[in-house]
């Protein structure tokens, strides 16, 4: 007994349903390979840069792969040779990352240069000459006041001397009476304090002894002697031309 043959109706309706399965499976390829190309595009989208305590720079593309004491300071970069081949793409990575590297060497020399600068200048204290007489400017302090004035260099003063006003105005309180031998043998009365810190150029110095006189004599352009006790162990050279005292730096 034969069957009978579909109708034109169901012929139809199965081609239908064929080409629509068809297009399903065309588009889902499409989509597809779309999400791929785009999850890998997104996996080279973004790097990482880091830079290690000792200076090292290191490029990563994957965020697990920085220590995580590093992770608070690095750099995400937007990959920009996405267009390019692998090997193309790598090469100019590494290429900028050489061009990088440098950029910071050479950053690196230049603060440095500029810090040794500053330093050799801060060795540097420009004084006034008056004759044969070397002005000093030192900063004293004494309880909450800090003051700066000019004291003459005098290698024959054993220790600091400030002139009786000017310690009444840093209100410096004597522990003890003394007599002091001053230029001609003259023996005159004298008191001795503590300052609490002095300074001259990179030179500080804290609780050091000086000596209190009354100023005799006609107007001076300083307060009092910079003495033995604060030159002894300091070496020192003195530039007459360009008006400086050159300190020795420490060893």
């Amino acid at each position: 007994m034969l069957r009978d043959k579909p109708g034109p109706l169901l012929y139809f309706m199965l081609k239908v349903i064929f080409i629509m399965n068809k297009k399903a499976i065309v588009t889902l390829f499409i989509m597809s390979m779309l999400i791929c190309f785009s999850l890998v595009n997104t996996s080279r989208s973004e790097f990482y840069r880091y830079v290690t305590e000792d200076g090292k720079i290191f490029y990563v593309d994957d965020l697990t792969k920085i220590p995580e004491e590093y992770r608070d300071d690095l750099k995400v970069y937007k990959e920009k040779y996405d267009h390019l081949p692998e090997n193309e793409r790598l090469m100019m990575i590494e290429k900028e990352r050489v061009l990088n590297e440098n950029r910071l060497l050479d950053e690196k020399k230049r603060r440095e240069q500029i810090e040794r600068e500053q330093y050799l200048r801060s060795l540097q204290t420009k004084v006034t000459i008056v004759g044969n007489q070397i002005l000093v400017p030192v900063t004293l302090g004494q309880g909450l006041r800090q003051v700066r004035t000019l004291l003459l260099l005098d290698t024959g003063a054993s220790h600091i001397v400030l002139y009786k006003n000017f310690a009444n105005y840093l209100a410096i309180e004597p522990y003890q009476k003394s007599r002091a031998l001053v230029a001609g043998g003259k023996m005159i009365n004298s008191e001795r304090a503590k300052l609490e810190s002095f300074r001259v150029g990179p030179i500080k110095m804290e609780n050091i002894d000086v000596t209190i006189i009354s100023h005799e004599g006609p107007p001076v352009q300083f307060s009092g002697l910079l003495g033995m006790n604060f030159l002894r162990n300091i070496e020192y050279s003195i530039d007459f031309k360009n008006k400086l005292i050159k300190w020795k730096p420490e060893s």
